[in-house]
């Protein structure tokens, strides 16, 4: 169980509004509560309008996993998919993001699943598909330590995430509090989204 707590802060292409699903519940302004301390809880937040990829975007969000340690699970994924903006995926490990694919999701994993290949410390890595599972081909980059600074993120704190993509050197980025946690180079409309530039994104919690 884990409060995962969302502030939405900025994204080129701004001025929209937010679809909510499952569990979720905006708490004011930008802030979102994706899942409430309970278990089986299950949510996600969709940008309202679909994005072209063909085109760069950065975002930033501020990011709190709670402080359940020992009893939190499972995570929040950044969430890249083509089915909808009202839509919902797996609970428990697959985190909401599970079933969606194609898709590509970057992984804020609170909880150790060693059928996943999931390290003991809180996580991030991308994958594609809705797999969390980073012993396939499917994980992109990582796992890796969430915060530059601790193995458990689950501390009451809040995090800095900025994600960025650059089609032009097809550099999809990862930051948190400033510093470079993951860089893969990868061509997201023909490797992962076959042929198809228009994606919705957004955020899912379980």
């Amino acid at each position: 169980m884990v409060h995962l707590f969302i502030i939405l802060a900025s994204l080129n292409s701004s001025g929209q509004g937010y679809n909510l699903v499952g569990n979720s519940t905006q708490s004011g302004g930008d802030c979102f509560i994706l899942t409430q301390a309970q278990q089986w809880q299950n949510g996600a937040i969709w940008y309202e309008e679909a994005i072209n990829i063909s085109e760069p975007f950065s975002l930033q969000f501020t990011i709190n996993f709670g402080n359940l340690d020992a009893a939190g699970a499972d995570g929040m994924v950044f969430v890249m998919q083509q089915v909808g903006n009202e839509v919902i995926g797996v609970p428990g490990a697959g985190m909401g993001f599970e079933g969606f694919s194609p898709s590509l999701g970057v992984e804020f994993d609170s909880f150790q699943n060693v059928s996943f290949g999931d390290p003991a410390f809180d996580h991030l890595a991308i994958n594609t598909n809705g797999n969390p599972n980073h012993n396939l081909v499917g994980n992109l980059a990582g796992p890796v330590p969430i915060s530059p600074t601790s193995d458990n993120v689950e501390d009451g704190q809040d995090y800095v995430i900025d994600i960025s993509w650059d089609p032009s050197s097809n550099t999809f980025s990862v930051s948190v509090n400033c510093e470079v946690r993951l860089q893969v180079n990868v061509n997201l409309e023909f490797f992962v989204f076959t042929g198809s530039q228009d994606v919705f994104w957004g955020f899912t919690g379980a």
